[in-house]
């Protein structure tokens, strides 16, 4: 696991040299890996990605995560009622691989809180669907956000 710290603040160096003056810029920024792509973390906002569309500003709702997590409250719910005998027969039901659905059943113990960040985008950089199928997920609510804390700080 990454987590992610600010950097510094911003400064400028300015140095003579003989064949001239040599300007330095140091803006303290991250890129980060978040779900395919690089992102920018800005260090007023630790943790969180800065929007492309709004500077300063949180990303987006990740799609993505957000269709697993009501996917993984569906099929919780048909278990917990009893419309399905297993979960073999749910997978087939929903054709998808019975380890993948094993592996996104997991989001529908997150604690309420986290649910409520991703589903408001303001979940810390690095926590995608990518991260809930590699890593395992503690039961306890506090050590869930103690891990997914970690990715912001």
């Amino acid at each position: 696991m990454r987590g992610l710290e600010q950097t510094g603040q911003a400064r400028s160096n300015t140095a003579k040299h003989d064949e001239g003056i040599k300007l330095t810029t140091f803006i303290p920024v991250r890129f980060v890996r978040h779900k395919a792509r690089k992102v920018v973390v800005e260090p007023t906002t630790p943790g969180q990605m800065a929007s492309p569309m709004n500077p300063g500003q949180p990303m987006s709702v990740d799609a993505n995560l957000m269709a697993a997590l009501a996917k993984a409250f569906f099929w919780q719910e048909l278990i917990d009622s009893g419309r399905v005998k297993n979960m073999t027969e749910m997978a087939k039901a929903e054709k998808v691989g019975l380890a993948r659905m094993q592996k996104l059943l997991k989001l529908a113990r997150l604690a309420p809180d986290i649910v409520e960040e991703i589903a408001r985008g303001r979940q810390p950089a690095g926590l995608a669907l990518l991260f809930f199928v590699e890593n395992p997920l503690p039961d306890d609510w506090n050590e869930q956000r103690a891990v997914i804390g970690a990715l912001a700080s």
